[in-house]
């Protein structure tokens, strides 16, 4: 697996940390241990993809709002421990 450099510059995860761990759950069919090893990627992802989806494009607000909550979910799984 490629080391997180924000993970080991700080110690502290960032938004994707856990993402290749995530994916390997996903290809063997392990829905469950996908969505522990980043809850907020697991749901994150597939949201942005419906919403791609519907509407055909993102506007820059709407990628904003995106970077913003991948921001905050960040620090508050550092906060909370996951």
């Amino acid at each position: 697996m490629i080391i997180c450099p924000f993970h080991w510059l700080t110690g502290l995860n960032c938004p994707f940390c856990g993402a290749q761990r995530m994916l390997v759950a996903l290809w063997h069919g392990q829905l469950a241990e996908a969505f522990w090893l980043n809850p907020g990627l697991a749901v994150g992802v597939p949201l942005a993809g419906a919403w791609w989806l519907w509407k055909r494009e993102i506007s820059s607000r709407t990628a904003l709002v995106m970077v913003g909550i991948t921001l905050l979910w960040g620090i508050v799984r550092n906060i909370i421990g996951l």
